[in-house]
């Protein structure tokens, strides 16, 4: 009975082990998103105030994102840099970073 009780521990420890953490990979996707819309957007676009930045722009940029490659996010999943504009159509104060990331079975919960 010991023995069984301890298979059964030890199996239920490496199964919840081995879940992907994907509120790491979403707050890895906002950091590289927010990098690439400061490096290659912001500043030159003017009065627009999002910005759809996919996985896949992030790739052809050679950002790496082995780190979704391997829990096979599509590379349609983006981070949207939502951006307050003032009457001259320029950004005002900090940009509000969604992430919408698909990875196998699991999806973003934004509201």
């Amino acid at each position: 009975m010991k023995k069984v009780l301890i298979a059964l521990v030890s199996v239920l420890v490496l199964v919840g082990c081995a879940k992907t953490d994907y509120s790491k990979l979403e707050k890895e996707l906002a950091e590289k998103a927010t990098k690439y819309y400061e490096d290659y957007i912001e500043g030159k676009v003017i009065g627009i105030n999002n910005h759809k930045i996919t996985l896949e722009a992030l790739a052809n940029s050679e950002v790496d994102i082995a780190n979704f490659e391997e829990e096979k996010c599509d590379k349609a999943s983006y981070a949207l840099i939502v951006l307050t504009l003032n009457d001259k159509g320029e950004a005002e104060g900090e940009p509000k970073v969604e992430t919408h990331l698909t990875c196998g079975d699991y999806q973003s919960k934004n509201e």
